[in-house]
This record gives structure tokens, C-alpha cells and sequence, in this order.
């Protein structure tokens, strides 16, 4: 009777140990897609309805014929307090374009800059959208000072009616002095031309500049390899500066990404105030740190 139990126990054993093994193995995730589907060729701020800049990113696949296959998906910059981090989570899967706004160009297969409501195209047009409205694409206004920066010779030089890869806005340089030198933090209005290696900062006669001299430390990125750029506004309380930016390079050619922080030095002098100025810290990523990218999204 002794025997019999001792064997009924390990026929159940055997049965529970097969039971557990096969339910492992049916809820195996499959290998990742290698390459994919769909391969980012355009990134923006994404500014939902009346919404301001809000540290969203819109990740487009525009490289299609038909809008069916042009697709978006949105992430939102991770935080620390108010600071924003380097990667992103995912807000919203994968969906067709014309789900954001109806009739965009089917003809448009990549952008220059801009967020989710004004897509600046190429220097002389841009999609825009006012929901619930559809798509409109039409030229730039020429009065405009977006059309003057990235036309007129004036302030785009060489690179007049040339589409651009880029627009922000930087901080001023400053080298502290050994005597008294105060510091003026203005915005220079960046355009870039990252194929070229150069930008222009929208200065009558300002001609083309380097991108290794766009700031202190510039020449850590490799400026030729980049397609797209964008970048977010964060705040930190307890500092003269208060507000900084934080931009991203993208190159999605050999999948990785650079990030430019804006921090704050401090320069001391003996019968002033000290002065707060800007420096920058670049550091750069395998884009698959960026986000958890979607089934079917990868390097081209």
C-alpha cells in the first residue's frame, strides 16, 4: 500500500513539473523584429490641442506612398522633480497619421522641424493643423521672419531657400574674465544645416558658423551624422538661472542619440556679486535607451 502512494506521488509530481513547463513555454515572448517595419525619419515636439510644449515627443515613419502606412507614436520625457531625464516612456502606440489630422500630403515623406500643430516641411512650406480641422499644407507667408531666416540671403547666406534639419534657440557664450565681466543670458535663434556642419543664428550678415562652435564642447558630437533635432524647457527651483533646456540629436542612421544639458557655473570675484553663467553637457546613447520602441520599430 506503501508503494502504491509513493508511486501515485511522483506520477503527480511528473504531471504538475510538465503542466508548469509547458505554461512557460507558452508565454515565451517572441524575438524582437530586427530592423522592423516602420524606421523614425522625422521628430518633433508634440503640442496637443492648446496645450504648451509640455515634454512630449512625436517619432514619425513618413517614408511611404500612401498615409495608411505613414505612421507616429508619442513619448513623454521621463522626470526627476522638475528636471526631465534622457528617455522617454511611451504615451501613445503606433497609429496611422491621419489619425492625429485628416488629408495630411501623401507626398510628403519627411520634415525639417516644428511640433505636431506646424511642421515646417522644407524653407518654403509647412502642414499645419487646428483640431479638430484637417491638414492644411501651403507656403511660408513671406513677411514672415520664418520665411526671411530661412530665405533671404541677408540671414540664411549660402544656404538661402535650402531646406533646413533644425530650429532652436541657444544661450549665449561666455567666457568668465579675470576682471568683472557681467553675463547676458539672450537666445541666438538657431537654424541648422547638420549635413553641412553649420547653422545659421538669424543675424543680418551673421553668415554661416560652424556647428563645433554652436557652444562650449560642441565638437563631442558628430555633427554630420545628425538628422533631426529637438528639445524640452525644465525649471530648477533652487538656482539664479531657473529655467534651462535640454536638446536632443538624433541619428538614425547608426541608431544612436546625443543629449545637451544647459547647466549653471558659478564665476567669483572679490568687490562683485558672483556671476551665473551657462555650460553644457553633452552625453550620447544607443537610441534603444531612448524608449521602449514599438513592435515593428527599428533601424533601418
Amino acid at each position: 500500500m506503501k508503494k502504491n502512494n509513493y508511486s501515485l506521488t511522483l506520477f503527480l509530481l511528473s504531471g504538475i513539473l510538465l503542466f508548469t513547463s509547458c505554461k512557460k513555454d507558452a508565454v515565451t515572448s517572441p524575438a524582437p523584429v530586427i530592423g522592423g517595419v516602420n524606421h523614425p525619419n522625422f521628430v518633433c515636439q508634440h503640442q496637443p490641442a492648446g496645450a504648451s510644449l509640455n515634454g512630449q515627443f512625436a517619432i514619425f515613419d513618413l517614408d511611404y506612398d500612401t498615409n495608411k502606412d505613414k505612421k507616429y507614436f508619442i513619448v513623454s520625457l521621463q522626470k526627476n522633480g522638475l528636471e526631465f531625464g534622457d528617455s522617454c516612456d511611451v504615451l501613445q502606440m503606433p497609429r496611422p497619421i491621419d489619425s492625429l489630422a485628416l488629408n495630411w500630403p501623401a507626398q510628403i515623406k519627411t520634415a525639417a522641424f516644428g511640433s505636431t500643430r506646424n511642421i515646417i516641411t522644407d524653407a518654403k512650406s509647412a502642414v499645419t493643423y487646428n483640431s479638430p480641422d484637417p491638414w492644411i499644407y501651403a507656403p511660408l507667408a513671406t513677411s514672415t521672419n520664418l520665411y526671411r531666416k530661412l530665405n533671404d540671403p541677408v540671414y540664411a547666406a549660402a544656404k538661402a531657400g535650402v531646406k533646413p534639419n533644425g530650429n532652436n534657440f541657444y544661450s549665449t557664450i561666455y567666457y568668465p574674465q579675470a576682471g568683472y565681466t557681467p553675463y547676458s543670458r539672450t537666445y541666438r535663434d538657431v537654424t541648422y544645416y547638420f549635413k553641412d556642419g553649420v547653422y545659421t543664428d538669424n543675424i543680418a550678415g551673421g553668415g554661416l558658423r560652424l556647428l563645433d562652435t554652436l557652444f562650449v564642447g560642441a565638437n563631442a558630437i558628430n555633427w554630420a551624422s545628425i538628422d533631426q533635432t529637438a528639445y524640452v524647457d525644465f525649471e530648477r527651483i533652487n538656482s539664479p538661472s531657473r529655467y534651462f533646456r535640454k536638446y536632443f540629436y538624433f541619428d538614425w542612421t547608426n541608431w544612436k542619440y546625443y543629449v545637451v544639458t544647459e547647466m549653471e557655473e558659478r564665476k567669483d570675484y572679490l568687490s562683485y556679486a558672483p556671476v551665473y553663467y551657462i555650460r553644457w553637457q553633452v552625453k550620447n546613447y544607443s537610441l534603444n535607451s531612448f524608449c521602449k520602441w514599438p513592435d515593428g520599430w527599428g533601424k533601418k
